[in-house]
């Protein structure tokens, strides 16, 4: 029963990666992030207040998430959803919305 259950959890968790493999995209307009399941949300880049990395060490291990404040709603994306270290998303990010003309 419990290895079923895990079972189903884990291909859940595939089918979202094949169902919304783009966590998060960004253009000169501004960025699009998921939401929820499989949605997605348009965010311009006037209403990003805040683009950090928030670096938490717990039990020896540092772990990084990428923080997108945009006013009424925050997004937070770790490693995994990035694909890439979410110092260098934050970087690359920031260079976007500076190419934007914010």
């Amino acid at each position: 029963m419990l290895a079923g259950a895990a079972g189903a959890g884990l291909a859940c968790w595939a089918l979202r990666d094949l169902v919304a493999p783009v966590r998060l995209a960004a253009d000169p307009d501004g960025l699009t992030v998921i939401r929820g399941f499989a949605g997605r949300r348009r965010i311009p880049w006037a209403a990003v207040e805040a683009i950090t990395v928030d670096r938490r060490t717990r039990l020896g291990l540092t772990a990084e998430v990428l923080e997108i404040d945009a006013g009424e709603s925050l997004h937070l994306f770790g490693r995994y959803d990035l694909d890439a270290p979410p110092a260098e998303v934050a970087e690359a990010l920031r260079a976007a919305r500076a190419e934007a003309g914010r």
